[in-house]
């Protein structure tokens, strides 16, 4: 609350000190104020001001990965296995409040009802703008993890099957940095269903271009480890992707404003976004403890794998309405990467037995629906 009270302060500190041109704020404020350069027949800008805006979200994130694996019973016998790991959070509810000022806002939101996860930390900072923009999102989810192992015989036919849930918890994180840059961004504002500062017109479209950072990790509870044939302790993952789509704004309903406070002012816009994106870097590196037949640590064994590049998805959807002064949008998320192991490696020791021909694939996924209420003073 206290952040909350400074981050106010500061905005309505800007806001007062508009007409001071000449001094250092005054200059901050005519950064933040300075209007974009538009085709005004496609694209309406808002006298900017000060702005205080509640939101809603509900947003779900997670992992999953298969370890491909030979398991060797002695120099003739061989089992071949999977093992699966999936770690996410249940359902995560909030409620916020954002302040902005002039093409910046700043929000904070707790969590709300039933927790998500045992323990969760999340960031997100954005900046959309019409031409370009970055997205920096990071969470921390710790939940107790589900595991499992399928053994098949010589004709593939599944053998034995268990799945294990752990008291233990695992933790799994990630930070993911996001860029776009919009070709025809005179005529087509792409921030207009997400933010108050920008209202399309008429419908319009552009092709985007995108790339994204994306860094991950996985850290497995023993029990886990010890139930799945301890193939993976600590997983680490490192992606550049690179790619590009197309936006659309679809504005059914517009009426230009009837005065500078912008009585009247009546615009719907639905915003359709695609962006596939081809992961051309992807780097694993896995950690594997070495156990004796009770269960205790005797060494570990660390591989570096480059993977194949893969194709991967970012979208997203929007529906804003503009009434007055009074600015209503719903907002949807997605993303989804993929990764898999680009060859096999030998020589993890489980107790008694050897696992060979070792491969991994999985993906981090998560999405996020977020209503937002903005008041423009």
């Amino acid at each position: 609350m206290k952040r909350l009270i400074v981050i106010t302060a500061l905005f309505f500190c800007f806001a007062s000190l508009q007409a001071q041109e000449t001094t250092f704020w005054g200059k901050v404020n005519r950064f933040l104020t300075k209007p974009a350069v538009v085709d005004s027949s496609h694209i309406y800008q808002p006298k900017p001001g000060f702005s205080l805006g509640l939101f809603t979200t509900g947003q779900k994130a997670g992992f999953d990965v298969g370890v491909d694996f030979d398991l060797k019973l002695d120099e003739t016998h061989l089992l071949k296995g999977i093992s699966t790991y999936g770690l996410r959070e249940s359902l995560c509810k909030k409620i916020g409040l954002e302040v902005g000022y002039g093409n910046v806002v700043l929000g904070y939101g707790l969590e709300v009802g039933p927790r998500s996860a045992e323990k969760k930390r999340a960031f997100a900072f954005n900046i959309l703008g019409k031409s370009w923009g970055v997205r920096l999102n990071f969470f921390k989810i710790s939940n107790p993890f589900v595991s499992g192992i399928v053994f098949f015989d010589e004709d593939g036919k599944v053998s034995s099957e268990d799945e294990f849930i752990t008291e233990e918890k695992a933790s799994l994180r990630s930070l993911s940095i996001d860029g776009y840059y919009v070709f025809n961004n005179k005529r087509f504002a792409y921030p207009a269903a997400y933010k108050k500062s920008l209202v399309q017109r008429r419908t319009a479209g552009s092709w985007m271009l995108t790339a994204r950072f994306m860094q991950g990790n996985l850290y497995n509870s023993p029990q886990a480890s010890w139930n799945t044939y301890n193939l993976l302790d600590c997983f680490a993952t490192m992606q550049a992707s690179m790619g590009g789509g197309y936006s659309v704004n679809f504005v059914p309903w517009h009426k230009d404003p009837v005065d500078a406070r912008d009585k009247g002012l009546r615009n719907l816009t639905i915003n359709l976004t695609a962006m596939p994106v081809l992961t051309v870097f992807n780097y694993l590196k896995t950690t594997a403890y070495e156990m004796n037949n009770d269960g205790q640590k005797t060494g570990e064994k660390v591989t570096k794998i480059l993977c194949y590049p893969m194709p991967n998805y970012i979208g997203s959807a929007a529906i804003s309405l503009t009434l007055d002064r009074f600015y209503f949008s719903t907002q949807f998320t997605y993303n989804w990467f993929y990764f898999r192991s680009r060859d096999a490696f030998n020589g993890q020791q489980y107790t008694q037995y050897e696992a060979d021909d070792i491969a991994f694939r999985g993906a981090f996924h998560d999405w996020a629906v977020k209503g937002l209420l903005v008041y423009r003073f």
